[in-house]
Parts: C-alpha cells; structure tokens; sequence
C-alpha cells in the first residue's frame, strides 16, 4: 500500500511487538494492583502494620522494571539464555528495592518516635510563634513589607481564640536571628512556628509561608503565592488572612495527633486511630462524591480498627468516641442516600453505646457528651420516636448533652455548631445565629467551616435579614469557591424582594449548581435548581417560561426525606412568588405524606407562608397539622 509505513523503519515497535513488552505490563499492572488492594485490605483489618503498604508500593514501582527486563530478555517466543546484563540489572534492581524499602521503614519509624517524643515535651501544636518574615530583597527594601506581613498575620491568629500566639514583642529578639527553628521554638515554649520571607521577581511580590514542627525543626506545610508589587496595600490587608486560613486547616491535621500521642501510651491504640482516621476521610470524600456503598465500607473498617484500639489501650476513651461519631456519619449516609432509617436507627443505637462507654471512663469529657448529644439529636431528627414527649425528651436530652460539652470545653466548635441546627428546629432563630456565630469564632482549624456558614446564612435568611445573608452567602463562595452551595444560597436570596433577579444570571447559577454537584446527587440538586429558576422567572412576569421549568425533571426515584424537601420548597416557591393556589395544592400533598408535622405557632409563621395567612384552605391545612 503507498504510503504505509515499511517494517524496517521501525525496529522499535516491531522488538516492542515481538518481545510482548506490552502484554507482559499489562498483566503485571493489573495483578500488582490487586495486590496492593490486598495490602490495604490486611492493613484496615490490622493483620499488617500501616508501614506495610508503602513498602508494597515500593515493591510494586520497582518490580515494574523488574517485568520490563523480564519481557524485553525472555518476551519472544522460543527459548531465551539469559545474560549477564540481564542477571545484572535484576540484581541492581533488587538491592535499590530492598535499600529504598529500608529507608521507608526507618523514615517510618523515625517520624513515629519524633512525634512520640514531640507529644512528652508538653509543647501544644495549638501554640505558635510567628517570626519576621525575610526580606530578601539585596538593598533591604521590603523590610517594611515583611513587617507588616509578619504583624498583621500574628493579629490575625490571635483572633482565634483556641490558639496561642506569641505576640510581636515576644517575637521580636528573633528577628534575623540564625538560630535553628526548633531552638527558637524551645526557647519561646512553642509547638509550631510560622517563618516566611518576601522577595521580588520583575513587578511582582512572591510571599513564601512555612509551618514548622517545633519540636523537630521539620516543614509541615508550605504556602507560596504572588501579587503585583502596585497591589501593596490591597495585599497587605488581604495576604495574612490567607494565609493564616490555609495554615490554621493544616494546623488542625497536626494538634489533633498530638492530641491523641498526649492520650495514650500505647504505640498500636494510636496507630489503630489514625488509620481509622484516614479511612473516615476517605468515606466523607467517597460521599461527597456520591458513592455512598464506599462512604459505609470505609466507615465500617474505621469501626473495627477502632475496636482493636480500645483494645490495645482500654483506659483511653478517643477510640469509643471515634466510633460514636462514626456511627453518627453511617447513620446520617444510611438515611440521607437510601431512606433506610430502621437500620439508620440501629447505626445509632450502636453510636450511643459507644458513647456511654467514653462517657464510662471520663463522665465530664465534653467529646463523649457532644458526640451522645449529636446522635440523640439525629435520632429525634430521623422522626424515629412516634410519642411527642417522648421526642421532646430526647431532643432535651440532646440540648443538655451539647451545651454542658461547650460549657465543660468552649472550644469545642462542632458541638456549637450541632446546637445552632438544634435552635433551628426549636424555631429560635436568634439563638441559631449566636450559636453559629460562636462556633465560626471558636472553628480554629477551620473544620466545619461550610456547614458553620450555611447555618449562617439560612438563620439570618429565615429572619428575613437578607443583607446579613448575602453577607455569609458571598463568605461561603470566598472560602469554600468549589462548592456547589454558592449558587444555592444565591437563587434562594433571588427570590426575596431584597434582590432584582434576572433570567440570564439565575441560569448561570443554576449551570454553576449542575457543574459543582457530584454526579450522585445531581437529580436532587437539579430539580431544586429548576424551582428557583422557576421562582425567578415569575418574579420578572415571564409566567409561561416558569410553568414550563416546575413542569420538568422527574425525580420519583429519589429518597422519600428528599422528595419532601423538594415539596416544601416548590411550595414555598410558589407562595413567595404569588402562585397561592398552587403553593396550596402543593402543601396539602406535603401535610397528606407529613401529618404529624406542623407549621408551628401561626404568630411565628415562616415568611415564606405569611402571604398565605389569609387563603381559607391554607387557614385548613394550619388546623390539620397542630
């Protein structure tokens, strides 16, 4: 054929081909992935130590070779001798195996008994020096830039009360010191230091940030980042707060492990803790993408290292509570993707034994009370306790638990932020706000920093404080900019005469909503987004169009919780956007599928309902559900 290419000018594919280079690889990828599945199947069960699965990998990078040499020397059909060069390079390749697993293992090892040994000092992570930043200018002038940088991010720090900030006089003798870092560190009592150093390329600042190990003198994190140098004030006003943003969430990573090394003595307890740990990462991952089969199998793992744990050290009360919230998250992941709220309820039965058995060994400790008040809150959410005293009990019971956790620790910013939602049920929207307010002040590493600012933003949108609520709604796209919840939050303020909404820019929301959402989850969000849209679309008189877009998207498949939600949102849609008989229509099949659900004190009706208040059908649906 003309043109095609002729065997002899490529002698590369055809040794390639003839050799069976690539079907060789091919097998040895595949099988040498499930054995590195197997690996980390043994570690999560506890039969192999956690450092068994990078020296699998290591195994695993260099065997890969090891299989490319073996095709390339023994691939082609018929008998091959082999060589010196082959015995050689297998050899070779034996020894940089065993020699790089080694120093794995040491590492390991090494960055154990560090920690271990940081943890004995009693130097608390949570306590920091900021040094001065360098200048590394050759004639000395960003001094002033590497000032103001140093001084506004201590200030900044120093606003989070669970942190413990050396001030600037404090700092000051260190300036352009030569001293190590960990001899600073001892000499200031600190856990963690923060150096940085400020130069310039051409018209543009670069601003380099490290968190440092006190105790060890060893990086924990990195920041870098350039500004134009005509930016300076902008910069200075906007860089530490950051900085200190993405310092403060890595921070967190690091006292929370010296927190448990501090609880217990037992190398295997925290060992068992810590990969519990990691896999309760990858289940809020794995569920946030929308797999929840692999959000409950890792959470299920988690559970049985954090059995072997108690085990290891029975004095030590970290592991029960680990499982408490555990079984918090299986239960909420359960009733949220499946609807299945019998074996929810059992998640949670199983979460307060746990907690009882903390709360056995400390009876104050505020994890252990916060960790049984959340769950006792879950059950009375989940609408599993049919006696109304007997769910007002438990959501008493709830209330007291969460509050004597941040009376007993006023750190504690979860157990704040549970009781902002728990407010919210009560309808005491003020206290929702307080609430939130002191768990966003008190979130030092910036945990759950989203969720602390959705409440935010819906508390003050319920109180009809639309400013306030755009206000969070625009704090939660700044922090959180990958997050579907920014296009939420902006088509719900589109709805209120606090906004003059438009077409184009409530589709741009809702194409922003539909990227962001994880693929799981996109039916749900998809159709809420359609509502708003809809809302939107009456709100500019374009009926037709709007009729059009409630009219589409079937979401029959979702979760029965999820369906309703979606309910009470259309309807309250429909009300606030002067479609009355439809909002009714809508709430009756929410009050037939909802009896026992009530629309509360009709002085304190929702805004959404007010414009209701005086519909004889709507006066019908507030006697039916009192």
């Amino acid at each position: 054929r003309p043109g095609a290419p002729d065997a002899d000018r490529m002698p590369l594919l055809n040794e390639i081909r003839a050799r069976r280079l690539l079907p060789f690889m091919g097998a040895y990828l595949v099988t040498g992935f499930v054995v590195l599945e197997g690996v980390d199947q043994l570690i999560s069960h506890a039969i192999l130590p956690s450092v068994a699965y990078p020296i699998a990998l290591v195994l695993y990078l260099f065997g890969m070779l090891g299989s490319l040499t073996f095709a390339w020397y023994h691939g082609e059909k018929g008998r091959q001798e082999t060589t010196r060069g082959e015995v050689f390079m297998h050899a070779a390749l034996v020894v940089l195996a065993l020699g790089t697993s080694a120093y794995v293992l040491v590492s390991q090892r090494r960055a154990s008994e560090l920690a271990l040994a940081a943890a004995s000092t009693g130097l608390r992570a949570s306590s920091i020096a900021v040094l001065y930043f360098e200048d590394l200018s050759p004639d000395g002038e960003l001094a002033y830039v590497a000032d103001g940088i140093t001084e506004a991010l201590i200030a900044e720090l120093s606003r989070v009360r669970s942190l413990d900030v050396v001030s600037k006089n404090g700092v000051a003798p260190y300036r352009g010191s030569n001293l190590p870092v960990d001899s600073i560190a001892r000499s200031l009592e600190v856990g963690s230091v923060i150096a940085g150093a400020v130069g310039q390329t051409g018209d543009r600042l670069r601003v380099t940030t490290r968190l440092v190990d006190g105790f060890s003198g060893a990086d924990i994190e990195r920041v870098s980042f350039e500004f134009p140098a005509g930016e300076l004030l902008a910069a200075l006003d906007s860089v530490p707060e950051v900085v200190a943003r993405l310092l403060r969430s890595r921070l967190g990573e690091e006292v929370q492990l010296r927190e448990r090394q501090a609880e217990t003595t037992s190398v295997e307890a925290w060992s068992f803790a810590q990969r519990a740990e990691r896999l309760t990462g990858q289940a809020e991952e794995s569920q946030a993408g929308g797999d929840s089969d692999a959000a409950l199998l890792a959470l299920a793992q988690a559970d049985s290292l954090l059995g072997l744990a108690e085990i290891a050290d029975s004095s030590w009360a970290q592991p029960s509570v680990m499982q408490a919230h555990a079984a918090y998250r299986r239960a909420y992941f359960v009733a949220s993707a499946t609807g299945d709220l019998d074996r929810a309820a059992s998640e949670i039965e199983g979460g307060l034994e746990s907690a009882e058995r903390a709360l056995a060994l400390d009876p104050n400790a505020a994890a252990g009370l916060e960790a049984r008040g959340a769950l006792r809150y879950l059950l009375y959410l989940l609408d599993l306790t049919p006696d109304p005293d007997e769910a007002e009990r438990l959501l008493a019971n709830a209330q007291r638990d969460l509050e004597t956790a941040v009376d007993n620790d006023p750190t504690r910013a979860t157990a704040y932020s549970m009781l902002s939602h728990l407010f919210y049920n009560r309808d005491d929207q003020v206290a929702v706000i307080l609430m939130a307010r002191r768990a966003y002040e008190e979130d030092a590493y910036l945990r759950d920093a989203d969720r602390i600012l959705r409440r935010l933003f819906w508390a003050h949108y319920d109180l009809e404080q639309f400013e306030d609520a755009k206000t969070w709604c625009e704090e939660l796209g700044t922090r959180f900019s990958d997050s579907h919840w920014l296009a939420v939050c902006r088509l719900w303020l589109m709805i209120t005469p606090a906004e003059q909404p438009t077409p184009d820019s409530a589709w741009a929301y809702w194409a922003k909503l539909d990227s962001l959402t994880p693929e799981a989850n996109r039916p749900y969000n998809r159709r809420l987004g359609d509502l708003l849209v809809a809302g939107v679309l009456r709100r500019v008189g374009l009926t037709d169009s709007a009729a059009s877009v409630f009219a589409r998207g079937d979401v029959s498949d979702l979760p029965d919780p999820l369906l309703q939600d979606l309910l009470t949102y259309e309807a309250a849609v429909r009300a606030v956007t002067e479609d009355p008989d439809g909002a009714i229509e809508i709430l009756k099949r929410y009050v037939a599928m909802n009896p026992q659900d009530s629309f509360g004190d009709e002085s304190k009706l929702h805004w959404w309902w007010r414009g209701l208040k005086a519909h004889p059908e709507f006066q019908a649906l507030l006697r039916q559900s009192r």
